[in-house]
């Protein structure tokens, strides 16, 4: 319903899920503030009324908190992608840290009481960390992200938060006239950074099947830059390809599969240096340091003996499965996604570790098959996506599991998650929030339980 046009002020009590601050009207209405900071008095335009709340948009700030800052960029609050870069980075820990606890306190978890702790996991680097964008192609051919809310393009030449190799291909496209012909029929391109080659794959997700014209300005564009390992086409509802390298030429193309991004965890987490792959359009974290950071924490608080047996119910290509491969007896690893499991397949061999079995399969199906086989396990790993796993939750006391890691990068499913795990007999031992994503208001939280006897 909307409302009217009038402005009101109002103070932000807090910042909530989301990243949006609340605060409330002087007839007791809730609103929603984008882009505030607790303790602020700001000017506040209601925008629509919800069932519970009011949505509203922030018009000026009165009393800016100590925390306020300059933005790191200029397309801050039109482009959709980062919430919290008005606050300094200890303030975005803050908030994170505040957000979490709110979550746990209001979920009623045992244990989860005012003396409740966790550790908090900075990122190294605030900026620059992200490995792989999502550029998205306005009709008009223009590059860029979303408007909160909206399907609306924001045209981006520079995003502080990705990695600088991410930022040169991004004025590649800009300018090349190649990639502009490209993106006339494309509805988004994907930069993602093989990180141990330092070079960048594009897949190109196009409207309409790959033609001879297409494959011509690919080849030319390849031709633009040694920072560009090739280009991938995806067409909707079809295998991706075809795959262009500056060697393939536009009458010839490369597989796909030879395409792999590709990157290193050192020796320092797990005694030995292993290397990883990922199929372009497969899941791999987007910030490494702090991918490395979760690994490490992982590998210290189950501290495997080397006779465990771990399953791993979300493995995608491998990134916590050949860790722990590394000091276990054996892991077992399912995912739904097929080229998931190519390359988790892949990431085992390319690594001579013959103690891992990968599965394509979801981890409901796949808990169910390992239950009635009569399999049992020491450990499990949870590293659900958004939506949590509470289908999972009933079969995991069957597997014999005296430890949990539950790894979520949704807090509201992982409050509800922790609830039904408590209720299976399990206990929360440690816990971290991991930021692993700076200037935004995700984050990611690691949670380490036990079996009671």
């Amino acid at each position: 319903m909307s409302m009217t046009r009038k402005t009101i002020q109002a103070t932000i009590e807090k910042i909530i899920a989301g990243g949006v601050g609340l605060a409330r009207l002087a007839d007791g209405v809730v609103a929603m503030v984008p882009l505030t900071l607790p303790g602020e008095r700001v000017v506040l335009r209601p925008r629509s009324r919800k069932k519970q709340f009011v949505q509203a948009e922030l018009v000026e700030v009165v009393t800016p908190a100590a925390e306020r800052r300059v933005p790191l960029c200029p397309h801050f609050g039109l482009c959709g992608g980062c919430d919290l870069q008005h606050a300094d980075y200890p303030a975005q820990l803050a908030l994170k840290e505040a957000i979490l606890r709110e979550l746990l306190l209001r979920s009623g978890i045992s244990g989860a009481g005012e003396e409740f702790s966790f550790t908090v996991a900075g990122a190294p680097h605030e900026s620059g960390y992200r490995q792989r964008i999502r550029l998205q192609v306005a009709p008009d051919g223009r590059l860029g992200f979303h408007r909160p809310h909206s399907h609306e393009v924001v045209a981006v030449a520079h995003c502080p938060l990705a990695a600088p190799a991410l930022n040169e291909m991004m004025a590649i496209l800009r300018h090349e006239e190649a990639a502009r012909r490209l993106c006339d029929h494309a509805t988004a391109v994907e930069c993602i950074l093989s990180p141990a080659e330092d070079r960048v794959v594009l897949l190109i997700h196009t409207t309409r099947p790959v033609r001879a014209a297409d494959r011509q300005y690919a080849t030319a564009l390849c031709a633009t830059s040694d920072k560009l390992k090739g280009i991938l086409f995806s067409v909707p509802g079809k295998a991706l390809g075809p795959a262009i390298t500056r060697k393939s030429g536009a009458d010839d193309a490369t597989e796909p599969s030879s395409f792999a991004i590709r990157f290193t965890l050192p020796a320092t987490l797990a005694g030995r240096d292993l290397h990883l792959t990922v199929e372009p359009g497969g899941f791999s974290q987007v910030n490494p340091e702090q991918n490395e950071a979760m690994i490490a924490t992982l590998l210290a608080w189950l501290d495997l003996a080397g006779s465990e047996r771990v399953l791993d119910l979300f493995c995608g290509m491998g990134n916590f499965s050949l860790p722990l491969a590394l000091r276990a007896r054996s892991v077992v690893g399912m995912d739904l996604q097929g080229a998931a499991i190519r390359s988790a397949r892949r990431n085992a061999e390319l690594n001579g570790l013959a103690n891992c079995r990968f599965e394509k399969c979801g981890a409901e199906e796949g808990a169910q098959k390992l239950v009635t086989a009569g399999e049992k396990f020491d450990v499990v790993l949870l590293d659900p996506p958004r939506a949590g796993c509470r289908e999972v939750i009933p079969h995991l006391a069957t597997l014999g599991a005296s430890r949990l890691v539950y790894i979520s990068c949704d807090p509201a499913t992982l409050t509800r998650d922790l609830g039904l795990l408590v209720q299976q007999g399990y206990a929360i031992d440690r816990m971290r929030l991991v930021d692993m994503f700076p200037q935004t208001h995700h984050l990611e939280t690691m949670v380490l339980l036990r079996r009671l006897a």
